[in-house]
């Protein structure tokens, strides 16, 4: 990492409001600059001590360079830091990942239980992938973007409702020596990148938080979309609240129905507000937690919520196959109203495919917001995105998860719904690490942020 200055760089004149650009030059082993193309850097200023965080946005110049720019936020020590995600020859390993196996990186089995007997079947979204010239059973709901199959048992009815699982076994998908071009158990690099300066001093200066207007749906998302201060998120999308109290939690939600639907970075949420609102908790007859239907209720301040998974593919405990609903039928079946509350999130579980496979998903969920906004424009819409994590980086890892994110804000741009943008909650902040599951003071801003639409300041 390389600025224009050297390190009396740190001592020159700052103010919020100022823009700072670092330009990131990347090199060989013997110390040239590369003709790289497309490697995947993350940046960010943060304070540890104040708890104070914000993204910066990456160009690539297409020549080997890059720059990180960054606005400055708050006043005080900046630091800076810039992280090696994955060079690009990784992202090519992933992509040829992609191509050479779209829908079979996992499979999955629905499993049937006769008496004492059990019977498992293979399930994917392409029954090619069975190698097998057997009788298949379509579960594909073209209405809800989905396509699903499984092998047909023999003698028993493809209408049998069974189990949904996944199948341990995997496919081999690197070639020897591409390991050595991953973190260890193939996470992402997220290697740090030394430069000058590594921190600032910033003066006050202009205040991003005065003129910001009401929150209410539809609003655009501005570039860089707000800050830690203190570890509370500052929303520069509009006025964003901070509640201090479980009477504030219960006030804003009297007589509200929230109804949560996607994976379990979603149930995170249901999962804090039973716990905040002292909600009564409850799972349907046959129902697991990991999937759903969840339902918890305050029944002195009518305040509903609910949570369940979307269909497959979800990588999951045993569950029962009657309880997977897709997300875009599930939505069509809510009359809506401005008493209720609609929270999405699809992404996890769909890392392991080529993206033409989300794209119908969300088309279908795009079209059911749609149809449920004209039956009910009042009816509140909130699409939470993805947030940073650790993983196998050929099956779920950041890389693949940022391509369907960028692609449902795509999806999404200009419709009257509200985004909780936990991408960038995750990577403005440098005091937890990047997890499937973020911690609660993360989910307690996404949540802070999703009432600052219910009940605005």
């Amino acid at each position: 990492m390389a600025a224009n200055k050297t390190d009396e760089f740190y001592t020159k004149f700052f103010k919020v409001g100022d823009r700072l650009r670092v330009v990131i030059s990347a090199k060989n082993k013997q110390g040239n600059v590369t003709t790289n193309i497309g490697d995947y850097f993350r940046a960010a200023i943060f304070n540890r001590q104040t708890r104070s965080g914000a993204v910066g946005i990456i160009t690539d110049h297409q020549n080997g360079t890059y720059t990180a720019t960054f606005r400055l936020l708050w006043a005080g020590e900046v630091n800076i830091v810039v992280k090696l995600v994955h060079p690009r020859q990784a992202i090519d390993i992933i992509e040829r990942t992609v191509t050479e196996h779209p829908v079979d990186k996992i499979m999955f089995v629905k499993r049937y239980l006769i008496g004492k007997v059990k019977i498992d079947t293979k399930c994917n979204a392409d029954p090619a992938v069975f190698n097998s010239t057997a009788p298949v059973c379509n579960y594909s709901d073209p209405h809800a973007g989905a396509r699903w199959y499984c092998e047909k048992a023999a003698n028993i009815s493809c209408n049998t409702s069974g189990y949904h699982g996944r199948l341990s076994a995997r496919v081999h998908l690197l070639k020897d020596g591409e390991e050595k071009l991953f973190g260890s158990g193939l996470n992402g690099l997220k290697k740090y990148i030394s430069g000058s300066p590594s921190k600032i001093k910033v003066e006050r200066g202009l205040d991003h938080l005065a003129s910001r207007t009401r929150c209410i749906p539809g609003l655009p998302i501005p570039e860089i979309s707000g800050f830690y201060i203190k570890g509370v998120w500052n929303s520069l999308v509009c006025q964003n609240r901070q509640f201090f109290s479980q009477s504030e939690w219960r006030k804003c939600l009297r007589g509200k129905t929230l109804h949560f639907m996607g994976d379990s970075t979603i149930r995170q949420w249901y999962e804090h507000f039973v716990k905040i609102l002292n909600l009564t908790d409850s799972t349907l007859t046959d129902a697991i937690h990991q999937t759903g239907p969840l339902l918890a209720c305050d029944e002195v301040n009518n305040i509903t919520v609910t949570y369940r998974s979307h269909g497959p593919p979800l990588r999951c405990a045993w569950t029962r196959t009657f309880h997977l609903q897709y997300v875009a039928n599930v939505i069509d079946e809510i009359g809506g109203g401005p008493n209720d509350v609609v929270g999405i999130s699809v992404w996890a579980h769909f890392t392991s495919y080529a993206v033409d496979i989300y794209r119908e998903r969300m088309e279908a969920i795009r079209a059911a917001i749609q149809r449920l906004h004209q039956r009910s424009p009042e009816t509140l819409v909130v699409i939470k995105s993805a947030n940073t994590r650790m993983g196998n980086e050929l099956i779920a890892g950041d890389w693949l998860a940022h391509q369907l994110d960028l692609l449902m804000r795509e999806m999404f741009e200009g419709m009257n719904v509200v985004l909780v943008d936990a991408w960038e909650m995750t990577t403005a902040q440098q005091w937890q690490a990047d997890r499937i599951h973020p911690t609660s003071d993360i989910i307690i801003q996404e949540l802070e942020y999703l009432c600052s639409f219910i009940c605005p300041p």
